[in-house]
């Protein structure tokens, strides 16, 4: 038996993990991504996004110090990591599970979770830190925002495709 002979075709019967053929990772499949997976890459790349975006501002910069009531507050890399992954991972779970009721929650959560990422920048001005913190937090809001938004159109996708398909062949 020859090399060439040895070496299947390419997408050939393989499987990816998430149960379409290796075509549909390429595009031939279904769209969208299975919700852990649409979950996962938004919250790893949000959080990466944001630590850059505070190294950024620290080259430029910014404090990341605020004087308040209750003390002197730092945003740190940790902080960074706490609140990218957490309003982003419960946000996004709680649409996800809504969604199994109805999945025009999908879209729904799509609004809203972008609007309170925006809105919320205004915390970011109302503070007494100086301009370059002001403006990367606000960048970081964008960022999660952006991220919710593709996330949950990635599951709305991957929902809907399958809601779609013939029986017999999700």
């Amino acid at each position: 038996m020859s090399v060439r002979e040895s070496v299947p075709e390419p997408g050939a019967g393989t499987k990816s993990v998430s149960g379409g053929t290796a075509e549909g990772a390429m595009g031939g499949g279904r769209p969208g991504l299975s919700w852990w997976q649409a979950g996962g890459i938004a919250i790893v790349a949000a959080t990466l996004a944001n630590l850059a975006v505070l190294g950024i501002g620290h080259v430029l910069g910014g404090s990341f110090v605020f004087d308040e009531a209750n003390g002197v507050h730092e945003i740190t890399a940790w902080t960074v990591v706490q609140f990218s992954v957490a309003p982003l991972a419960i946000g996004f779970g709680a649409a996800v599970l809504l969604a199994l009721a109805w999945i025009g929650f999908l879209r729904l959560a799509q609004v809203v979770g972008g609007a309170l990422a925006l809105a919320t920048i205004a915390g970011a001005f109302m503070s007494d830190g100086d301009l370059v913190t002001q403006l990367a937090l606000s960048v970081m809001h964008i960022v999660a925002g952006a991220a919710v938004v593709w996330a949950l159109e990635a599951v709305r996708r991957r929902q809907m495709a399958t809601r779609n398909a013939p029986v017999g062949t999700n």
